[in-house]
């Protein structure tokens, strides 16, 4: 089991090379999901599932830590990604104190990422390398609006309407956009003293995710993103970083849909790997870089 986004109290992480579960006591900032090794830790904002076999695959000289997103931060009221990246940059310094830093995450965590990425440079520190792992530019798809991207997943169904029925579905749609948001009102606003639950701390960060605005970047980004079966501005090749990053932006395809599932395949886990491990070795400037590694390694996958 690996935890998504949010802190669950337990972590699948490598001892000697084998898996194994463990529990997260309440205070813990960072996760080694990886500890051995002697190149720079990789920091990667919570985890997401399958990734520890994608730390199996880049060797055990490659430590991986895992930084925790605190749930009492999160439903305190005041959170915002700034904040949980300035607490997530603490860490960093505290384990690391000189670079180059690497960090990344997946999906709202990634976001988290950039952001700690941004304010490790403010403070005059190297980051060698920033991962996103399927993430969009949330500003650059909030442009998008949320009827014109109904409209667009469902242009299979407008392709089969007559002219003459198409004012109505349209309509149809656009209730069912209003009555979601009256309901996601109701639920914000009944809160303990209506029938439905608060919103999970994973939920609020998404939201709060999804209206962060990236400043511009001019560091080096690796950028893993599906390619398949993607609609409106999700079928943007760079996801939307195209606008904000002025450094090296780096893309490489995985193979799966679902994003939940970036990492869930064989081939898919090799690909990423592998690319890891080539802008890793870039970033840390190793002579020779792979030169004592395992050749029979199973790192098979796309080159991007």
């Amino acid at each position: 089991m690996q935890n998504r986004g949010m802190r669950q109290g337990f972590y699948t992480v490598l001892k000697a090379g084998a898996k194994t579960f463990i529990r997260v006591p309440e205070n813990t900032e960072i996760v080694p999901l990886q500890a051995s090794g002697t190149a720079p830790a990789f920091f990667i904002i919570d985890s997401f599932p399958y990734f520890i076999d994608v730390v199996e695959l880049l060797g055990p000289e490659q430590p991986v830590m895992s930084l925790i997103a605190h749930e009492e931060m999160v439903m305190a009221g005041h959170y915002t990604i700034a904040e949980e990246a300035a607490r997530h940059v603490r860490t960093i310094l505290k384990y690391q104190p000189a670079g180059p830093y690497i960090l990344g995450g997946c999906s709202a965590s990634g976001l988290v990422a950039y952001e700690a990425a941004q304010q490790l440079s403010a403070l005059g520190r190297e980051v060698g390398l920033l991962v996103l792992f399927d993430i969009p530019n949330p500003y650059y798809m909030r442009e998008y609006s949320a009827v014109r991207m109904s409209l667009n997943s469902y242009r299979e169904d407008l392709h089969r309407l007559r002219v003459g029925e198409i004012p109505g579905w349209v309509a149809m749609k656009f209730q069912g956009l209003i009555n979601r948001k009256v309901n996601w009102l109701q639920h914000i606003l009944l809160g303990a003293d209506g029938p439905k639950e608060l919103l999970t701390p994973l939920e609020v960060r998404i939201q709060l995710a999804r209206k962060y605005r990236p400043a511009p970047y001019s560091g080096k980004v690796l950028l893993f993103k599906r390619y398949r079966e993607l609609l409106g501005r999700y079928l943007d090749p760079q996801f939307g970083w195209g606008e904000v990053v002025r450094g090296d932006l780096d893309i490489c395809p995985v193979d799966a849909v679902d994003h939940l599932e970036i990492f869930k395949t064989e081939s898919d886990r090799a690909t990423v790997a592998r690319k890891l491990r080539q802008r890793f070795d870039e970033t840390i400037q190793l002579p020779d870089a792979g030169a004592d590694r395992n050749p029979s390694h199973p790192m098979q996958g796309r080159t991007s």
